[in-house]
């Protein structure tokens, strides 16, 4: 009895430490996935442990920490190589204590930095755009990037610099040009005091790019952004955008165009808008995702409509950007959220679109009217295979697009309906309804699917 008692505790023994059984490989691979404080803090477990912490490849801190910590981690540290650099916070610190921790990642050979640390104007460490290591380089609220004429990352890959501050206009650009293989470039710029702001962002390598313009008072000013990558497959642009863009064809593209509420009844705003959007046919995009809802919302809420204001805006809508002389070629996929003239005009100048998923823009009851087109929109013959609908204004509106959509799309496949009424008779109706229509194509099935509930919150 004794016997199997002392068996039971040594297995029990055993299995509750089974990590320490591990090789040093897998238990420095597991540390690495932990900040350095909690690393430092497994060194009181056992003699094996006292220093084991000293070979992880990362160092992540967050700037709870006292900077002397950070600086004694990194002088014990016995790596020759650093993968990640991380520290992250918004206490102040010593500026030359930055420029430390910089020196000796670089020192290292290390390969990803990340850090997010607010120190407004104070230069980041020029020898940080030396590094020949470098592959991902992270910076959020960290200074100002200098001018660097003879910026060299050779290695790096992507590059996000988040609420960064440039010395002048050339900074970036200099720095781009030293990044031969730079695959994604993430930018958020920030406009205060009513400056004007101007991006221009070139490079020959990018294939992924996402601007972000961020406004810290409600000034009006001027945005332009020029992008020059020839080899951009992935293009994101969120809040404002200028008149002043060169793009190249890409893949797949995802635009939000904002509403500026100083310039709602300033009919030069909505002719640069639709400027905007009539470059866009010079993307070549396959897939193209439009956010125009804070654009139509905004001119919805106009209280003081002019007939002479909305006639400008009709023809404005109907001018030459949207009579003929755009054209997405290759757009097979949109996804749109705009009112429904928008809706109209791409129907009739995307030839090839195959998929189409639409949210119309109201505003209390205020939304533009279906207008079917003048002729049957050539995508509607040979190619449209899946309409999806996810909102519109009231249901008749919705019977008249449906209705058109079934009586000239001759390949049409499915048509998705997003309805929140949840009663069992009313879509029982409304499939009666529509099962009346005429049907170009006798393949097509309705289906109704439940309205997706729009996001609590917005990390903007």
């Amino acid at each position: 009895m004794m016997s199997s008692m002392s068996s039971s505790n040594s297995v029990a023994a055993v299995n509750s430490d089974r990590i320490s059984g591990l090789k040093d490989k897998i238990l420095l691979h597991i540390l690495s996935f932990l900040p350095t404080q909690t690393c430092v803090s497994t060194s009181i477990l056992s003699r094996r442990w006292r220093f084991l912490w000293a070979y992880v490849p990362n160092i992540i801190f967050n700037y709870s920490e006292c900077e002397d910590i950070i600086f004694r981690a990194m002088l014990l540290q016995r790596v020759e190589s650093i993968n990640t650099l991380c520290i992250s916070g918004w206490k102040t610190f010593k500026w030359f204590q930055f420029d430390t921790w910089i020196t000796v990642g670089i020192t290292r050979n290390v390969q990803n930095i990340d850090l997010n640390i607010e120190h407004d104007g104070a230069f980041i460490p020029r020898c940080l755009f030396n590094c020949k290591t470098l592959v991902d380089l992270r910076l959020v609220w960290c200074g100002v990037i200098p001018t660097v004429a003879t910026a060299c990352l050779p290695r790096l890959k992507n590059l996000r610099l988040i609420a960064v501050t440039y010395e002048d206009d050339d900074t970036l650009n200099h720095l781009l040009s030293g990044c031969p293989l730079l695959e994604e470039l993430e930018l958020q710029l920030i406009r205060e005091s009513g400056n004007n702001l101007y991006c221009n962002i070139s490079s020959p390598t990018i294939e992924r790019l996402t601007v972000t313009f961020r406004f810290i008072d409600s000034e009006p000013c001027e945005c332009r952004l020029r992008i020059n990558a020839p080899s951009l497959r992935y293009l994101q642009i969120s809040d404002r955008v200028g008149d002043e863009s060169r793009l190249y064809p890409l893949f797949e593209a995802s635009i939000y165009l904002h509403m500026d509420n100083s310039k709602q009844l300033d009919l030069f705003y909505p002719r640069s808008v639709l400027k905007f959007i009539d470059w866009l046919g010079l993307l070549d995009a396959k897939s193209l995702q439009l956010d125009l809802s804070s654009y139509c919302s905004g001119l919805c809420r106009i209280e003081k409509f002019t007939r002479s204001f909305i006639n400008s805006l009709n023809e404005i809508i109907d001018s030459k950007f949207f009579a003929g002389t755009l054209s997405f070629p290759t757009l097979n996929e949109l996804q749109l959220t705009a009112a429904c003239c928008f809706l109209t005009k791409f129907l009739g100048n995307a030839n090839n679109l195959e998929i189409l998923t639409f949210s119309e823009v109201s505003e209390e009851g205020k939304s533009w009217i279906w207008i079917e087109p003048l002729h049957v929109p050539k995508c509607l013959l040979s190619h449209l295979r899946v309409v999806k609908i996810l909102k519109m204004a009231d249901e008749t509106k919705m019977f008249e697009f449906v209705k058109y959509l079934l009586r000239h799309a001759q390949v049409l496949e499915r048509i998705e309906i997003a309805y929140s009424v949840p009663v069992k008779s009313e879509e029982e109706n409304l499939m009666q309804e529509i099962s009346s229509f005429e049907r170009a194509s006798k393949a097509c099935e309705i289906a109704f699917v439940a309205a997706a509930k729009k996001a609590d919150s917005d990390d903007e």
